[in-house]
């Protein structure tokens, strides 16, 4: 995620940075921040046993979508490492939108940098390694990514749903495609989480490096001793409303479950291309049947999540699928879509459904709710090993591959 402010181009982007840096210790002290240090010369990377990593850190600064929350817990999970010096690049006009503590061990670089500024900044010298540490290696994590120099890169890609199917995305599919091409073909390795998306990569860019390392969602914390919604038979939904999402089905399906039916709760912020589901989940609030929460933090939805009788989970298209998964992880039932991602971590310990027909998703509903134990108890097996101290590790271990690769050079 980057912001697109444009209040500094051309000659006003070095005035920017020359009175951001003047500003530094007032800024850092409102904020929290340790105060990054004038960038200098890029010094040849070594063979260190403890390499100085730089990961776009805006998304978790700037975002609760999942992408926010991935690199959260991964820069969370590297930060735990006694092997990786971990320096955030967190640069952006934008004020910081979820709070976020930074770790003892990971270094935090944020000052009121314009996202449309770092091209300009790149092309004098100052790319975004040079903003984080003078770091070897550049970790890219999200579909903007600030312009590097030297550094080696890698880059994740979450999914191509804008691929898959374009009118996901509306307008912004091309550009999202384009986007992507580019940072595939200027990356040196590719880290997917799951095998879907690795073939659906090689597929669209067949000389990328490719990596599949799962992302862990053991991030989610212990029970609460009572849920953060009022009702006590209730099933959750979570996601960004936007078309790929499928709620209009859901919607549709939960008008035809038997009475009596539990309460709906939806838990996503509004997307894009989605007024119709708007207007659809209004009416269900109206109606009874729903709930919509449009803004909420991580500790009401994970309460929430834990106490839920039942997570319902329609997504047409995913790189990973984190909620599913997630609500597996506290041992919440799950109805989810046959799409390739979800089927490969989920395989027989949810229940797999057509979720483009309302009958057959509230026939599929009706089915997990009267049977729950077992898909509790399967769900939880299932996640054991979707850990962050994993996917950090097999993360720093590409790392120091980088870093050595780049050393040799």
């Amino acid at each position: 995620m980057g912001d697109q402010d444009s209040r500094c181009d051309g000659d006003s982007s070095a005035r920017c940075v020359r009175s951001a840096n003047r500003e530094e210790d007032s800024l850092s002290a409102v904020q929290g921040v340790t105060p990054t240090p004038t960038p200098t010369p890029l010094s040849q990377p070594s063979l260190s046993l403890r390499p100085p990593i730089a990961l776009d850190h805006r998304p978790a600064l700037l975002s609760r979508a999942g992408i926010g929350r991935v690199t959260r817990e991964l820069a969370r999970a590297l930060a735990a490492r006694d092997d990786v010096d971990l320096h955030l690049f967190g640069h952006s006009l934008a004020p910081a939108r979820v709070p976020f503590a930074t770790p003892a061990n990971a270094r935090l670089h944020r000052l009121p940098i314009p996202g449309r500024s770092l091209p300009w900044l790149a092309r004098i010298g100052i790319s975004a390694e040079r903003l984080a540490g003078n770091s070897p290696v550049f970790h890219w994590t999200d579909f903007i990514q600030p312009p590097v120099g030297n550094a080696k890169t890698v880059l994740t890609v979450h999914d191509l749903a804008f691929v898959r199917d374009p009118s996901w995305h509306g307008d912004a599919a091309t550009t999202l495609r384009e986007r992507t091409a580019n940072a595939i073909a200027r990356a040196d390795v590719v880290v997917v989480p799951s095998r879907t998306t690795a073939a659906d990569v090689r597929e669209f860019a067949p000389t990328a490096d490719v990596r599949h390392i799962p992302f862990g969602v053991d991030h989610v914390p212990p029970a609460p001793p009572s849920s953060s919604f009022s009702r006590s038979d209730y099933a959750i939904c979570i996601g960004t409303i936007e078309p790929r999402k499928n709620h209009r089905t859901l919607l549709a399906a939960w008008r035809l479950l038997p009475e009596p039916r539990p309460h709906l709760l939806v838990i996503g912020g509004v997307g894009w291309e989605c007024d119709a589901v708007v207007r659809e989940l209004e009416a269900a609030e109206r109606d009874g049947i729903a709930t919509w929460w449009r803004d909420c933090d991580d500790d009401r939805a994970f309460a929430a999540l834990h106490h839920a009788s039942l997570c319902v989970y329609p997504s047409l298209w995913e790189g990973f699928g984190l909620p599913p998964l997630e609500a597996m992880h506290c041992g919440v039932p799950v109805v989810a879509h046959d799409t390739p991602a979800v089927v490969e971590h989920c395989r027989d310990a949810a229940v797999i459904t057509d979720a483009t027909k309302p009958a057959t998703l509230a026939s599929a509903i009706h089915r997990a709710l009267t049977d729950r134990e077992p898909l509790r108890r399967a769900g939880r097996e299932r996640v054991r090993d979707l850990t962050w101290q994993r996917c950090a590790a097999a993360h720093a271990e590409l790392y120091r591959e980088l870093a050595a690769t780049g050393a040799a050079q």
